[in-house]
């Protein structure tokens, strides 16, 4: 009997194997025969899978996406808004991973309406997200009802984009980034404040 293949379940094995590729040797060092030996694949495996190495590239960046809401998804209801930036930030393997993808493939969308299109649809997602976070918190009382929520996300995924490129220079678990993180409560404070 032949073997079944989970196809979505393949492609985010590929998607992953790009990312750790990507994060461990820049977005330079991707390509289908890097990533297929990353996956321990041949080439001519992941071409049944992806076209192209921007198909996988996508790919990937949609995998971070559904990562990131699973983080969100997991938060208790009582999480702020402080909690809900640092799943976004490269505090761990993966997200250092998701990071590294994501800061290469922005630069990269400076110059391609394509990719540029793509991400600010990924953006739009997270800053509506943000800014529901924002107008419950003003519904509860828990933040000034006279405070524009779109402004504020806004701004919060300013500081959390910044915040990301500063982490992401650092080695993990440097000191530095408790600062850093500590800088990052005392601004949601004054955003929010």
């Amino acid at each position: 009997m032949p073997k079944v293949v989970d196809r979505e379940e393949r492609r985010r094995a590929i998607a992953s194997a790009l990312l750790r590729l990507a994060a461990r040797e820049g977005l330079e060092a991707v390509s289908i025969r890097t990533v297929a030996a990353e996956n321990d694949m041949s080439p001519g495996a992941v071409q049944k899978y992806f076209a192209t190495k921007e198909d996988i590239i996508l790919r990937a960046l949609e995998l971070t996406e559904e990562r990131l809401e699973s983080r969100y998804a997991a938060l208790p209801p009582n999480a702020g808004i402080g909690e809900h930036l640092r799943q976004y930030l490269p505090l761990d393997d993966k997200r250092r991973e998701e990071a590294i993808l994501l800061t290469a493939f922005t630069a990269r969308a400076a110059n391609r309406a394509d990719w540029a299109k793509f991400l600010e649809e990924g953006y739009t997602a997270i800053h509506d997200s943000t800014a529901e976070l924002l107008r419950q918190a003003q519904r509860d009382g828990l933040l000034p009802a006279d405070r524009d929520a779109h402004d504020l996300a806004a701004g919060l995924i300013a500081l959390s984009d910044g915040l990301t490129l500063r982490l992401l220079l650092l080695p993990p678990g440097a000191p530095e980034a408790d600062r850093l993180l500590r800088a990052l409560d005392t601004s949601v404070r004054a955003l929010l404040g």
